[in-house]
């Protein structure tokens, strides 16, 4: 006789198999088991983001803020023999940027100074008319680098008692969508010679035959062939959008377009005439930012 043990394992084990059956949809009719349905939760795709632009100078990043208003007074010098070897320096290094003693990329040359200087410990800035020169909080020099003729000069002009620099860095904006480098502010900008223009006249050229609904062919700008632009936003982005087949990051800030293709540098261009029609020629070109504003 078997055990009460035997018997209720029995049972037990015909119990479970009912219940699995049960759940899985078996039975006399012979339908398909049910199978639950698992929600497909969509995976975002991760959005890149531009690597940081390391700062202009490194020396500047390792000193306490300046004093901007700091007090200032004629005294000794002490970093002009380090300023004449960094515009030595920037000459060897972008001959392009001169022409004999005379500057033709005036804020490719300051950039260069205050990279040169970095490498040399100096904490440099240009504040748009001198360049500030430091390595340490207690006090900074002025010198004049440039004279009104646009050709090279080293003259130290007064000693600012505490340090004037470094400023504090301005926060740039995000970078346009589609844009792969990373935010960057310009130091200095002046009209250079342009990198950028064939490709905007072809730009442009590409929107006016590829999307001629933004324009009005029957009206132009007197004595030109410069036609109406009916949507100057749409004309702007269009226009935009070309040059980033090409590998430029750009940006219509409502006014001109700026472009870049790497934070070297940005031009901008001003390809609408009077707001009203299309503009071409040299003129569209207005003006060089070293590093780039945007």
């Amino acid at each position: 006789m078997r055990s009460l043990a035997t018997q209720f394992g029995r049972v037990a084990a015909v119990v479970a198999v009912a219940l699995i059956l049960a759940t899985c949809g078996g039975g006399g009719k012979g339908e398909p088991p049910t199978v639950p349905v698992v929600p497909v939760v969509p995976v975002p795709t991760p959005v890149a983001v531009p690597t940081p632009e390391p700062p202009l100078s490194a020396s500047c990043e390792r000193l306490p803020p300046g004093i901007a208003d700091a007090p200032c007074r004629s005294g000794s010098e002490s970093f002009l023999a380090e300023v004449i070897d960094a515009v030595q320096t920037v000459k060897g290094e972008h001959p392009e940027y001169f022409q004999g003693e005379s500057v033709v990329n005036i804020p490719g040359y300051y950039v260069g100074l205050i990279r040169a200087l970095d490498r040399e410990g100096l904490c440099a800035h240009y504040d748009g008319e001198e360049l500030a020169v430091t390595n340490s909080s207690g006090f900074s020099d002025q010198y004049k680098v440039l004279t009104s003729w646009r050709e090279v000069r080293h003259y130290y002009l007064v000693t600012c008692t505490p340090a004037v620099l470094p400023l504090p860095r301005r926060s740039p904006a995000p970078s346009p969508s589609g844009c792969s480098l990373p935010p960057s502010v310009e130091v200095a900008c002046d009209r250079t010679a342009p990198q950028f223009y064939a490709d905007v006249e072809t730009a442009v050229d590409q929107v006016l035959k590829q999307k001629p609904e933004l324009f009005d062919f029957d009206q132009k700008a007197a004595g030109t062939d410069w036609p109406v632009v009916k949507d100057m936003t749409a004309y702007h982005l269009a226009v935009v959008n070309a040059l980033a087949t090409k590998g430029y990051c750009g940006l219509f800030d409502g006014e001109e377009i700026q472009l870049k293709r790497s934070n070297e540098t940005s031009e901008h261009y001003d390809v609408n005439y009077a707001d009203r029609y299309v503009r071409r020629g040299t003129g569209i070109f207005r003006t060089s930012c070293y590093p780039a504003a945007f």
